[in-house]
């Protein structure tokens, strides 16, 4: 009987020890996992705007070459419906990124003429994608011309609130970038 009540609480001391960590790792993988979920998704968003980009213009169907061009934005949320006739860049861009947070992703265009000022994947509003604007440009859309699409977008983690002295609820934050590049095809 005496033994017994030495070894009263034993179990939940280890549990303690054992279990405190355990949850930090399973948490701390479970964040490793979304961030790379969202880097890739913002890879692959990047490559398939590019891709649409240098095989695609308005209009190329009736035209001979480097008078083609494909528009800039903005992003529609039309991806159920095959993009429709003429889709923009943006809204390849965010069928391709699902689960990316339209307002604060922003994407960066740059052609052989220069960088395009950054805008976002939102249908409308002040940083939407500019309606109607031709990208590449007249002089950037020559056969074998580069094409870049530059993609970030914030990312917080719940990691950070586990951190001794942190804040009760503090969340880490950082900025995810992906870019892809290639040469025009049309």
């Amino acid at each position: 009987m005496r033994h017994r009540n030495k070894t009263r609480g034993q179990a939940l001391v280890e549990f303690t020890f054992v279990g405190i960590p355990v949850v930090f790792l399973l948490i701390s993988v479970f964040e490793i996992s979304r961030g790379m979920w969202i880097y890739q998704t913002l890879a692959y968003a990047a490559k398939a705007g590019v891709r649409y980009a240098i095989v695609h213009g308005g209009n190329c169907a009736n035209q001979n070459g480097n008078t083609c061009f494909v528009k800039l934005g903005p992003a529609t949320n039309t991806c159920n419906t095959n993009f429709g006739i003429n889709p923009t860049i943006a809204e390849v861009i965010r069928c391709a990124g699902v689960g990316l947070d339209p307002v604060n992703t922003r994407i960066r265009f740059t052609s052989v003429t220069g960088t395009t000022t950054a805008c976002s994947l939102e249908t409308s509003g002040a940083n939407a994608c500019p309606a109607g604007s031709a990208w590449p440009g007249t002089g950037a859309n020559n056969i074998n011309d580069p094409i870049t699409i530059a993609i970030t977008t914030p990312f917080n983690s719940a990691i950070a609130m586990f951190w001794p002295g942190a804040n009760p609820v503090s969340f880490a934050s950082g900025t995810l970038a992906a870019q892809s590049s290639d040469r025009i095809q049309y």
